[in-house]
């Protein structure tokens, strides 16, 4: 039985899905890989790559619980949260995000890391403190995560060209169960290509 540890924020985890155990990403790519496989949800709402903003993941309980797991396959997909005014800054990202990657690539059974683009922002308005913003995400967070994955020679799994419509959302930020839905297809695909080349 192999393990995967999804780690993420709110989109991970499932937020406004009515039934987050069967529609969420992580659910939605248990049913796809089958009963050889245990994906975990370790998504934690609000929750930055960030370590000295308000909900950073790497204080949170589930980080550790995703380490205890012994993951065979980790898949990362932070920084939604860190494009709010209040805790953008390139360099506290970069060394927040480097140190999540790390901790796993540290890990002494040495899982497959993945990290993964978080999807596209869709607002009428991109002004507000508290408010996502899809132009730090696209300009600034995910040319950051890719120097990361080149530096480390870790694959990325493109997840923020998925969703081209809002139509995908519940809300312009977490996806309703067709965009969960199309972002575990995706990183299904990836992890089937990965098995192919392993055989």
């Amino acid at each position: 039985m192999k393990r995967i540890a999804c780690v993420g924020d709110s989109i991970t985890w499932g937020f406004t899905l009515l039934n987050r155990g069967k529609h969420s990403y992580p659910a939605v790519l248990q049913s796809l890989l089958g009963d050889d496989w245990e994906v975990h949800n370790f998504g934690f709402n609000d929750s930055t790559a960030r370590a000295d903003s308000e909900v950073p993941y790497i204080k949170r309980k589930v980080f550790k619980k995703s380490q205890e797991i012994n993951p065979d396959i980790v898949l990362i997909m932070l920084g939604s949260n860190d494009t709010k005014q209040i805790n953008w800054d390139p360099d506290k990202f970069r060394e927040g995000y480097c140190r999540i990657v790390d901790t796993y690539l540290k890990l002494e059974h040495k899982p497959r890391v993945y990290l993964m683009t978080p999807p596209r922002i869709f607002h009428k308005l991109d002004l507000k403190p508290l408010m996502l913003h899809n132009s730090t995400l696209k300009n600034k967070v995910i040319p950051i995560i890719k120097e990361v994955a080149e530096e480390r020679n870790l694959t990325v799994i493109e997840l923020h060209p998925v969703l081209k419509s809002r139509k995908f959302y519940t809300d312009g930020i977490h996806p309703n169960k067709d965009g969960a839905k199309m972002l575990a297809e995706t990183v299904y695909k990836s992890l089937a290509e990965y098995s192919a080349q392993s055989k």
